[in-house]
C-alpha cells in the first residue's frame, strides 16, 4: 500500500507546520471576532463527524484501523456513510480548518489543501483500491453514488 503516514500523525505534522508557519509570518496573523467562534464550530462538527464515523463502523463490526483496510469485513453506506465515504478524513480536514480559524493566518489554509492531496493520494486512493478488489461490485456502486468527500 501506498501508505507513509497514518493519518493521526498526518494530523500532527499538519498541525506542527502550521503552527510554524503562523510563528514565522505574523504579520499576516489577521485579528477576526469570529475567527475564535468559526474554529469552535468546525471542531464540533468535526469532532461530531468523527463519532458518527467510528460508531457506524463499530456496529457493522468492521475495521477503523487506516493503515490495514484489507481487514474490512463489509461495506458500510449507512449512517453518515450515505453522505460521505471518508467521514473521518472530512472530520480529521475539518479539525485542521478549526486550527487555522484559531491561528488566523490565511498561510495555513495551504498546509489544510496540501494535507487534503496528500491524504487522498497516498491514504484514500489505496483503500479504494483495496476495499474495490475486496468487495467488487459492491463498493464500486457505493462509490458510484456517494462522493469521496462531501
Amino acid at each position: 500500500m501506498e501508505l507513509k503516514v497514518i493519518p493521526v500523525v498526518q494530523v500532527l505534522i499538519a498541525m506542527a507546520l502550521m503552527t510554524i508557519l503562523s510563528m514565522y509570518f505574523p504579520t499576516l496573523n489577521y485579528s477576526a471576532t469570529y475567527s475564535d467562534y468559526l474554529a469552535i464550530l468546525l471542531l464540533f462538527i468535526a469532532i461530531l463527524l468523527g463519532f458518527f464515523a467510528i460508531y457506524s463502523f463499530r456496529k457493522h463490526k468492521t475495521t477503523v484501523n487506516p493503515s490495514k483496510p484489507e481487514t474490512s469485513s463489509q461495506v458500510v453506506n449507512s449512517g453518515i456513510y450515505q453522505y460521505s465515504r471518508n467521514p473521518m478524513y472530512l472530520a480529521m480536514l475539518l479539525g485542521l480548518l478549526a486550527y487555522a480559524c484559531y491561528l488566523a493566518n490565511p498561510l495555513t489554509l495551504g498546509i489544510c489543501a496540501l494535507f487534503t492531496c496528500y491524504i487522498s493520494k497516498y491514504q484514500i486512493t489505496p483503500e479504494e483500491r483495496i476495499l474495490t478488489q475486496l468487495f467488487g461490485s459492491e463498493y464500486s456502486n457505493y462509490t458510484l453514488k456517494v462522493r469521496r468527500w462531501l
